[in-house]
């Protein structure tokens, strides 16, 4: 049964606590691990074939072929449950480049982002479920910290959606976060989730792109994932501290009244 407790009003845990804590996250651990495991094993069975006869004459006549074949309803499914699991398990490389080279860069970008879909409604289940100690057990005390300005349901949709569009933020820490805040589930789905697109587009165009020999396109994608990689490093630490500063002050400023 969960713990009836706030994630975000922070307290000093007894030992007892601690242990338990600490107990959860090797548990976790252990999962993840697994998943880990079964996930690439996954995405071996549905690579591998790709890959074989590469720079060979007709290699690219034979991928096409393969993609035909894996174009069953036993592989994407395979394919939804590899995405899922990257939202569920965040050590789970990106797979999106895989639905470009599967599916294409639009039938590719619409299923990974299914996939997404499907695995934040699982840790959204997850979490109310299990509530603050689970996360606690996920996610680290550093970032705990560093999102408590998610305990502000003022603007929070607004809130979401930059965090959503910056490149860098941890979206698999916001996922496991964003059940425990004031937000509704159909609003997080409408509102703030279709800002993931366009990045999942852009890695599924990449995939696309080098399954085609379109090595020019390919290049050219990697070089706007660059761009948009190098904004984010520069610019989210200063959108994270404007955010948690505000917080601070709407703190504050309640206290005093």
């Amino acid at each position: 049964m969960k713990e009836k407790r706030s994630l975000f009003k922070r307290e000093e845990l007894t030992p007892e606590q601690t242990a338990k804590r600490d107990k959860n996250r090797r548990i976790i651990r252990i999962i993840s691990a697994v998943f880990f495991l079964v996930a690439m094993a996954g995405m071996t069975y549905l690579l591998l074939p790709l890959f074989q006869g590469i720079g060979k004459e007709g290699y690219f006549e034979k991928v096409q072929e393969t993609i035909t074949s894996r174009g069953t309803f036993r592989g994407l499914i395979l394919f939804l449950a590899l995405q899922a699991l990257q939202v569920v398990v965040a050590i789970i490389p990106a797979i999106q480049i895989v639905g470009g080279l599967l599916y294409g860069w639009f039938i590719g970008g619409l299923l990974s982002f299914a996939g997404i879909l499907l695995g934040t409604l699982a840790v959204w289940g997850i979490v109310k479920l299990l509530g603050a100690p689970l996360v606690e057990a996920v996610v680290s005390e550093k970032h705990l910290k560093r999102f408590s300005f998610l305990d502000d349901e003022k603007r929070l949709i607004l809130i979401l959606i930059i965090l959503y569009i910056i490149p860098g933020v941890p979206k698999d820490v916001i996922t496991y976060l964003v059940p425990l805040t004031k937000i509704k589930l159909r609003d997080f789905m409408l509102y703030v989730m279709p800002f993931r697109l366009p990045a999942i587009f852009l890695s599924s165009a990449f995939g696309f792109n080098i399954t085609e020999g379109n090595y020019t396109a390919a290049i050219f994608v990697v070089v706007i994932i660059a761009l948009i990689a190098c904004a984010g490093f520069f610019f989210k630490d200063k959108v994270l501290d404007y955010l948690s500063k505000r917080h601070k002050r709407s703190r504050l400023h309640k206290s005093d009244k």
